[in-house]
């Protein structure tokens, strides 16, 4: 009997278990790579709402720098302008949610439309990251009473 043979069964063990081993490596490096090429696709997918907001921004300068907002909520271009800054709300959940750092680019952002944010019909937020962003902002900038009725 040969050495081969006398530990068959043990080889055969062995070769098993690294056979599992690696299955198990590759199933472990495939989960990676998917939750990296999802969080590749999820901060793609928010800088493009942003530059979409950027884009709209530019193109709609009233919006974007409002001289009266209560006016304008009041006027006939208020629907317009509350989906601008729902706009601007969206571009924000969706960076806060994948990158840090933006929160003080947003505050920027929204810091012209504080009478909106501190009126009756405020938004509120879709996710916890921008309830939390808008809830400080109508902490520290916001009167009493509602700007806008």
């Amino acid at each position: 009997m040969t050495w081969m043979s006398r530990h068959a069964p043990s080889i055969e063990a062995v070769a098993a278990t690294v056979t599992a081993l690696v299955a198990v490596g590759a199933l472990v490096g495939v989960t990676v790579q998917l939750d990296a090429a999802e969080r590749v696709q999820k901060e793609q997918s928010a800088r493009e709402a942003y530059r979409a907001h950027l884009a709209l921004a530019a193109s709609m300068p009233q919006f974007a720098r409002p001289m009266d907002v209560c006016a304008l909520i009041a006027s006939q271009d208020g629907g317009a302008y509350i989906a601008f800054v729902d706009h601007l709300l969206y571009s924000a959940e969706q960076m806060l949610a994948v990158a840090e750092g933006w929160e003080t680019t947003f505050l920027d952002q929204i810091g012209p439309h504080r009478d909106y944010f501190c009126s009756v019909q405020r938004p509120v937020g879709d996710t916890d990251e921008t309830a939390l962003m808008l809830s400080r902002v109508q902490q520290s900038s916001c009167p009493a009473e509602p700007t806008c009725q």
